[in-house]
């Protein structure tokens, strides 16, 4: 999302990308802090400690450095050129469900891990519960900006990782069917989550009009 993102000249082409990686950065970096005793910043394993702390170094450093990034741009005059690519009302009123329910369910996981994971489709840990809320609501931010921004051009780059997102889902799942409480009806609906999203990440395969 943020490579094809960083590649665009223009900041309307580009901006998708800002608030998601933003809210998901600085949510992760809560998430951290909040469990720092289950990072290995002491560990005897060099590897391991290294890890720890290059994990809080970009969690530490990104936010801010966005935040001030995004102020300098919206102090940049200008105008946003009209819209040249509306969506389609059923791919916007799939992307506003997406949206709320990403939203929701990660609002509930990190804020309350302990009410949601009774009904995730998986075990969790507490720190686990916030890394995926943070995800979510990421995700979520995203998405629900590009129902916004209603221009195919101007969310492309970041519908494009929403394929990638959904085929590593599907391979997880393949690859870890029996971690999964199928009995639930909440695993199936994270399964239909997640095709949903593939859907949506097909659909960023349609050119850009010229």
């Amino acid at each position: 999302m943020e490579l094809p993102a960083s590649r665009k000249s223009k900041w309307p082409e580009g901006r998708i990308v800002v608030p998601a990686v933003f809210t998901f950065t600085t949510l992760t970096l809560i998430a951290t802090l909040l469990h720092i005793d289950r990072f290995h910043f002491n560990s005897t394993a060099i590897f391991a400690q290294a890890a720890a702390w290059f994990w809080l170094s970009i969690y530490a450093i990104v936010p801010p450095v966005m935040l001030v990034m995004w102020i300098r741009q919206h102090r940049i005059p200008g105008e946003d050129p009209p819209r040249s690519a509306p969506l389609p009302i059923l791919v916007r009123v799939v992307l506003a469900a997406q949206a709320a329910i990403m939203i929701a369910w990660g609002v509930g996981l990190f804020v309350d891990p302990g009410f949601i994971l009774v009904s995730w489709p998986w075990k969790l840990t507490l720190l686990t519960s916030r890394a995926i809320g943070a995800w979510l609501i990421g995700i979520g931010v995203f998405v629900a900006h590009a129902v916004i921004e209603n221009d195919y051009r101007r969310i492309r780059v970041g519908l494009i990782s929403f394929l990638a997102f959904g085929v590593f889902e599907i391979i997880a799942l393949l690859r870890y069917p029996t971690s999964l409480a199928w009995m639930s009806s909440s695993a199936w609906f994270y399964v239909a989550l997640v095709v949903s999203i593939l859907l949506v990440g097909l659909y960023s395969m349609k050119p850009v009009a010229r």
